[in-house]
């Protein structure tokens, strides 16, 4: 194994089951939109992870009337969701990184570990910015 220098020790690892939003297939939103919940992790049995949330460059930002909230949720029943971690971009391009943990997500839920089996990612609009494109994933 190759020594690591400064240059390659911070990678954030990429797994393709743990997409929430795929970046490289999206096309931007103009309307607040719900992402399909991704199953294949327990979003309240990891101990610490974190959500990645790259947002393209947009226009129309202003602070508290015309933005985005990006917001990565969690369900027991893919029907209620619940906020377990927020991104508001500021209109430039930007890596944004959400810490999670399991027991921050039951607790939010109130619901036993066994049963919180979706996460997704929900971009709402508030007021009228730009057109937004962005990619979420999960990972350690």
């Amino acid at each position: 194994m190759a020594r690591s220098t400064l240059g390659n020790r911070r990678a954030i690892l990429l797994d393709a089951n743990l997409i929430l939003r795929d970046l490289t297939t999206a096309v931007a939103i103009a309307t607040t939109t719900a992402e399909t919940a991704n199953t294949n992790v327990n979003p309240a049995e990891v101990g610490y992870y974190k959500a990645v949330v790259d947002v393209v460059a947009h226009t129309g930002y202003v602070v508290g009337s015309a933005q985005w909230v990006i917001t990565i949720e969690a369900s027991a029943d893919n029907l209620t969701f619940v906020p377990v971690g927020t991104v508001i971009p500021t209109g430039v391009a930007g890596r944004f990184q959400v810490p999670l943990s399991g027991e921050w997500v039951e607790k939010n839920l109130s619901v036993p570990y066994p049963n919180i089996i979706y996460t997704r990612a929900k971009a709402t609009k508030i007021g009228s910015p730009g057109n937004l494109n962005y990619g979420a994933f999960l990972t350690l």
